[in-house]
Formats: structure tokens, C-alpha cells, sequence
């Protein structure tokens, strides 16, 4: 037994994050908060004050709440600024607690939706000011501080053995063939790309052309096949996230949503149920209006599992659109897990976290019972947004994930729409490479 010793008022926040730390980190001992007055047995203890006191003790700066300002205290770590302890009496020099709950919870997204922000999955609308704190999972890096702190102090406290880290590779079902919605969205975010490159007459001319080709080619989206085949030999089950026609559109979701119609396509529901008997799975990728609109997204579950013929567990909406007060409260209803959680426009851990994990319902002070995939690779992440840095950031995509083993428990979603491997888009050869790095095992 460990015990946290703490004057809080408020717990539930601590105890959550301790919970995400023991499944985590394997711990194999129970954990318990306790307040000064308990009469305890056990000499496990770890005082979580705002001063320092004997024996183990972190310091308490919960007060503070996140600013967006981080300072950077190693490589690896990065902490909210005022979080530090002052004091080299303390056994941690900062508030290891707070700083995990502030960014495992998601606690400045929260904050800011409630004053009216909308970050809506770009992180550039994030308060936080330096957005490469995004490409380090810090919550990992606090779990194995603690982890640390306790296996220094508490040497017979047992922890499970490290696991090989899970990729949980994934397929947008976007578009099965090319319409004249993508053709015109594809094309205006092209010449964005074309114009963000006028800067280099080359790059400029190469990237008008493609816009131009894009518009008038007409290669097949059918790409099931491939992915098929190219997993298989890699011993991989992706995960199809597939979209459910449901009511009337409006001009906005005309041009936003997929026009497939899984319901009257025969043809996709037959290679939906191939792809489920060879060990794949189908999950919902939610409408664009979906994830506000608890009755449209159940309408769209029902539908695709009619479909399909099988129960659907695994959702990621379109667009990773996701509204703080309303998206999770409906997932928490339909599903066990969800993968919307990453960032459109850059790679990295968006909750701070390489694991799957239970999100916290900041309403109530208490989990939700579903759990997050983190997606930390998205191929537009590299390809649309990162269109001017593709050979570094392809790099940086490969390094992400083989520096997942360092840790106990990894578990994240790297994410390829299923159309991209043809003449309009040669996005999937990055996808091979990144299929057979060793020391994966990928589910």
C-alpha cells in the first residue's frame, strides 16, 4: 500500500490521475489518498504539501492554474510555470501531480471552450503559447518520475514488467470515389499550398501543377485492396473508420461530409464484412455535425451496424471535430473507445500521453468510462499541413514511434485515409516504411 498524504479539499482530481498512473506505469500495489488526521500502518507515504515536510514529499501547487506558459526544465519535460517548489528539500522539484492532471485532463482546452474558445483540433488555436511542447508526451515522463520516486523510497512496492507498445493503425473511410465536393475542397487547399511556396520559383511551379492535375485526373478511391494486402504481410488489423448517411444536408455538410452511402452501397458493405472475418475492424467516423448531435451519431451507429452486421466499439469523428461540453458526454453513451483526439495540422500527443486512457469529465470531477486512442499521426499532419517540410517530418513521424518503447505501456493511432494510395496523393509509401519498424507489435 502507498499512501498520498495531502490537506486537499478536492481529491477526485488527484485520485484520477493516479488511477492513469497505476494502469500506466503496471502498478501492482494499491493507492490511496488520505488526508493528515488518518491513523495509517503503512510507512509508504508520500506528502503532497504546499511546504516541504520530512520525509517524501512533492510539492502542492494546484492553486495555479495553466496560464500558457510552460517552462522547460529538461530534453523531455516541460512543466506550467509556478509549478515549482522553491525548495531542495522537496523530493520533486515541482508539482508532479498537478502538472500530469493539468494536461492528461486536457484542463486547457476545458478552460478555454468555456470562455468561448474554439480550437476544434488545431493546435494552433490551443492558449498553450509553444506548441512543440506537443511533440513530447510529458505525462509519460511524469508517470516514470513518480514511478522513480517510488521505487527509490518504497523499494518493495512491486511494478509490472514493460509491455512492447501497441500502434493502432487506422483508415478514414473519407471517399471511395472522387466527387466534386473533394475536387473542390482538395483544390482550394492546394492552392494554399501553392501560394504558401510562391517563395521558391520551383516548388511554386511543381505544386501549381499538381494543383491543376489533381483537379482533372480521375484514379480510383477503391483502395481497400492495397491496405489489405500490404497489412496482412506485416501481420497488421487496421481499424476502417466508416461514415453512415443520415437526414438532409445543408451546403456546409454537402461539401464537408462523405458522399458514400453505406446503406445502398452493396458493394462496400460486402468488403466491410471481408475485411471484418480477415480480422479487421470497422469502426463510425462520425458526421461533421455528429459529434454536437447525440441523436444524429446514435442514428449513424445503428445504421452502419445494420450494415455491416456486427456492433460497432470504436469511433473517431470527421474532421476531429470534438466540443469539450457535448462530444465526450455522447461518446461515454456509445462507445469503449474513442481515436478523435489529435491534432488536423501537426503530429504529437495531445493530451501529453503516448497510452490509451480514460478522459475526465471536468463537470462532474470524475473519468468518463470510455477510453482515448491518442492519434498522434495523421497523414495530412505531414502531407496537406506539413506539405513544405514532408522529408523532415517524415523523420519525425518515424522517431515518434520508435521512441514509443521507452515506455511502459504505449498505445497510440497512427491514422492513412484509405484513398491516398494513388496518383492524386503517393501518401502511402511513408505508411510502409512506418509498418515495418521493429520492435512494434501493432494491433
Amino acid at each position: 500500500m502507498l499512501n498520498i498524504i495531502t490537506g486537499l479539499r478536492d481529491t477526485e482530481w488527484l485520485v484520477y490521475i493516479l488511477e492513469e498512473f497505476s494502469r500506466s506505469n503496471r502498478v501492482e500495489f494499491p493507492i490511496q489518498v488520505i488526508s493528515p488526521e488518518s491513523s495509517i500502518s503503512s510507512s509508504n507515504v508520500i506528502i503532497y504539501n504546499e511546504n516541504p515536510l520530512e520525509g517524501v514529499c512533492i510539492p502542492d501547487r494546484s492553486y495555479k492554474q495553466p496560464d500558457g506558459k510552460t517552462r522547460k526544465i529538461s530534453r523531455d519535460l516541460f512543466i506550467i510555470e509556478g509549478t515549482e517548489g522553491e525548495d531542495n528539500r522537496f523530493t520533486c522539484e515541482y508539482d508532479l501531480f498537478w502538472n500530469a492532471f493539468v494536461f492528461l485532463s486536457r484542463l486547457e482546452e476545458y478552460e478555454s471552450e468555456k470562455k468561448g474558445g474554439k480550437i476544434q483540433s488545431y493546435s494552433f488555436k490551443h492558449p498553450r503559447k509553444d506548441k512543440t511542447t506537443f511533440d513530447i508526451p510529458v505525462v509519460n515522463h511524469f508517470f516514470d518520475e513518480l514511478e522513480k520516486i517510488i521505487k527509490t523510497n518504497f523499494p518493495e512496492l512491486p511494478f509490472g514488467r514493460k509491455q512492447d507498445p501497441v500502434i493502432e493503425y487506422s483508415h478514414d473511410v473519407d471517399y471511395v470515389q472522387k466527387t466534386l465536393q473533394l475536387r473542390l475542397k482538395q483544390t482550394a487547399f492546394n492552392v494554399f499550398k501553392t501560394f504558401k511556396s510562391i517563395s521558391s520559383p520551383i516548388r511554386f511551379t511543381e505544386q501549381a501543377k499538381k494543383t491543376v492535375k489533381f483537379f482533372f485526373s480521375n484514379p480510383s478511391y477503391w483502395c481497400f485492396n492495397y491496405w489489405e494486402e500490404i497489412e496482412k504481410k506485416a501481420h497488421v488489423r487496421s481499424v476502417f473508420y466508416v461514415y453512415a448517411k443520415t437526414g438532409k444536408k445543408d451546403l456546409k455538410s454537402w461539401m464537408l461530409d462523405h458522399s458514400y452511402d453505406v446503406v445502398k452501397n452493396i458493394d462496400l458493405q460486402n468488403r466491410l464484412k471481408c475485411l471484418i472475418q480477415e480480422g479487421f475492424e470497422v469502426g463510425l467516423h462520425g458526421s461533421f455535425y455528429s459529434a454536437t448531435d447525440e441523436e444524429r451519431l446514435v442514428e449513424e451507429k445503428n445504421k452502419l451496424e445494420e450494415s455491416i452486421g456486427t456492433k460497432v466499439q470504436k469511433t473517431r469523428q470527421h474532421w476531429l471535430k470534438y466540443k469539450e461540453m457535448i462530444t465526450p458526454y455522447i461518446h461515454n453513451k456509445l462507445f469503449k473507445y474513442d481515436s478523435t483526439l489529435g491534432w488536423n495540422d501537426r503530429m504529437g500527443f495531445r493530451s501529453g500521453i503516448a497510452g490509451r486512457y480514460r478522459p475526465y469529465d471536468h463537470k462532474n470531477q470524475r473519468p468518463f468510462d470510455y477510453m482515448i486512442t491518442p492519434q498522434v499521426i495523421m497523414d495530412a499532419n505531414i502531407f496537406d499541413y506539413g506539405a513544405d517540410l514532408i522529408k523532415p517530418l517524415s523523420v519525425k513521424a518515424t522517431e515518434l514511434l520508435a521512441n514509443l518503447c521507452q515506455f511502459k505501456s504505449a498505445y497510440v493511432s497512427v491514422s492513412w485515409h484509405q484513398r491516398v494510395c494513388n496518383s492524386d496523393y503517393r501518401w502511402h509509401e511513408l505508411y510502409e516504411q512506418i509498418l515495418v519498424l521493429e520492435g512494434h507489435e501493432s494491433k
